[in-house]
């Protein structure tokens, strides 16, 4: 699958081994514009997983490196916003018609 982040376009990929020297859920390279993902995980799992890479590229891209290099905060901006997008429609909002 394809992802286009900030006009670049990434190649999202679902592998056996990440990473064949560390333990890893995800990464991503820069040079190729690729993103791997664990595809023995969860599914649930998996679109957290994407959603911190995501955010990777994201803060690269924006020059934010400070912010990108920082796995915990990464980690936790991700969490946030997976939940909340996952656990509500949130675009479907703009759908209704206010009254």
């Amino acid at each position: 699958m394809k992802i286009n982040i900030l006009g670049v376009i990434y190649d999202v990929q679902e592998v056996e081994y990440v990473n064949k020297f560390e333990p890893r859920k995800g990464e991503i390279n820069y040079l190729t514009n690729e993103i791997r993902v664990d595809r023995s995980m969860p599914k649930d799992l998996k679109d957290q997983v994407l959603t911190h890479e995501i955010l990777h590229a994201v803060f690269d891209l924006l020059g934010m490196d400070d912010l990108g290099d920082d796995e915990g905060k990464v980690q936790r901006i991700a969490t946030a916003l997976h939940q909340v997008f996952t656990t509500q429609n949130i675009f479907k909002i703009f759908d209704e018609e206010v009254v």
